[in-house]
């Protein structure tokens, strides 16, 4: 790719390897994001969620696994958790996202140094509403459930 989209700058940025310096916008016409992510947080899996168990605001938002990073050096490694983004009419609400599920590295010392306990790989609902999460790790399987 010649360009990335800078989620700070909120703009299209030529990349360095075709003449850009982080301050270089791109003037190809290329589609801006709908939402943007940090490098290196690593999206897995992807659930759009149907169901009733969470209240009304997770209905049909799109909840993202995030495998995490390894190789972010010279930053913090990031990412293990899983995030949720909420729709309106087919398309992200807000160009916000929250995490809604941390704490997968086991610990800030491990996901600075990318040495994560756990790492969030793929989403799924249950039949009851519920959301299993995958971790490719240490093969756990995570129910997480809510009760009113």
């Amino acid at each position: 790719p010649y360009l990335y989209y800078d989620p700070i700058q909120k703009k299209k940025m030529m990349m360095p390897e075709y003449g850009g310096d982080g301050k270089k916008e791109a003037t190809v016409n290329a589609i801006t994001p709908a939402i943007a992510f940090p490098g290196h947080l690593a999206p897995n899996g992807l659930l759009f969620y149907t169901g009733n168990k969470f209240p009304a605001r997770y209905k049909n938002g799109a909840f993202i696994a995030f495998h995490g990073s390894w190789n972010r050096a010279p930053e913090p490694q990031a990412g293990y958790f899983v995030v949720f983004v909420p729709f309106e009419n087919g398309k992200p609400a807000t160009d916000k996202w929250e995490v809604f599920a941390d704490n997968f590295s086991g610990g800030a010392d491990k996901t600075k140094s990318g040495r994560a306990d756990h790492r969030p790989c793929g989403l799924a609902q249950g039949p009851d509403g519920s959301i299993f999460v995958s971790d490719d790790s240490k093969g756990t399987i995570y129910k997480i459930s809510y009760n009113k």
